[in-house]
């Protein structure tokens, strides 16, 4: 549709940011996997939820424990798994019945004897007291009072854990941010020289927007993380002078260090949104280009032209 010069750098400039976020992520998964980040965040959050000793006695039993790998926690437990887990820790101290066998008065009678706290939320660190709290909000009356207040826990914990999914989110957003940072001061990855380099060079732009067109037309952009680095190269980025203290004497010289840093700051900004949300625009500028969809659409268009 449109062929402009313009098209291509942008083109150009999204495919600089998809495979910078790929980078980013790469290491941030490394990260997250080498320290357990998922582990940790998911114990705290569960802490905070039951409190510090139904948490270590949640994570003390069978059903749990074995879901861990040697010395590590699990990064993840079903909200109907640590329900049952928690109701069979409360119903065992008492009198080693199971808990689902109970009747609904021994369930209030078993909630009765927790320690009484004052409530609080997830947001706070909830002291052991307050489950019994909770769980007296969620018991109800009837034959099947054990298995409803099951539920009913369960669906609480998926609640908790969409918050505490959040934190993690967070946090690796602002992994990502310090990655990103190391990453474009590391190979002088600025947004600034790269366009200028795209809009003058022009080899170089059809060359970039030639890729970003092939980038556009893959499925989605997992398919792009073993490419990402041969991508980089394609790139005018990295430090000219063989040695850092002459890359700093050079960066200082004259008012380049000022766009530079610009530059590296547009990049990092960029990368922060992550590899899905370019390459969702990679595709729509490549359309706008008039370079077609992606593959998985062509069958599709094929067939409702032949009905």
């Amino acid at each position: 549709m449109f062929e402009h010069p313009v098209i291509d750098v942008a083109l150009g400039l999204i495919f600089f940011y998809v495979t910078l976020s790929l980078v980013a992520s790469a290491v941030q998964e490394w990260i997250a996997s080498f320290c357990g980040l998922r582990s940790t965040n998911l114990e705290e959050g569960i802490t905070r939820l039951v409190g510090d000793k139904y948490a270590k006695a949640v994570y003390a039993h069978p059903l749990i424990k074995n879901l861990s790998r040697k010395g590590k926690l699990p990064s993840y437990i079903a909200p109907e798994t640590l329900s049952t887990v928690l109701l069979e820790v409360l119903a065992k101290n008492e009198d080693g019945k199971s808990f689902v066998s109970l009747k609904a008065d021994e369930v209030r009678d078993l909630i009765a004897k927790l320690p009484q706290g004052a409530g609080g939320n997830v947001d706070e660190k909830k002291d052991d007291d307050d489950l019994a709290a909770v769980l007296t909000a969620l018991v109800t009356d009837g034959e099947k009072a054990a298995i409803e207040l099951q539920e009913k826990l369960a669906s609480w914990f998926d609640e908790g854990m969409t918050r505490i999914s959040g934190w993690y989110k967070r946090k690796v957003k602002l992994i990502i941010l310090c990655i990103a940072g190391v990453v474009v001061v590391a190979t002088n990855a600025s947004t600034i020289h790269v366009a200028e380099e795209l809009w003058t060079n022009d080899a170089l732009r059809t060359e970039i927007a030639a890729q970003a067109t092939v980038a556009a037309g893959k499925e989605n952009v997992t398919e792009l993380e073993s490419a990402n680095l041969d991508a980089l190269k394609s790139f005018p980025i990295g430090w000219k002078q063989p040695s850092f203290s002459a890359n700093v004497a050079a960066f200082f010289t004259g008012t380049e260090w000022f766009k530079s840093i610009i530059g590296w700051l547009i990049t990092i900004a960029a990368i922060s949104l992550g590899a899905p949300f370019w390459f969702d625009l990679l595709g729509k500028v490549a359309n706008l280009k008039g370079t077609g969809g992606k593959a998985a659409d062509k069958p599709k268009k094929t067939q409702e032209g032949s009905s």
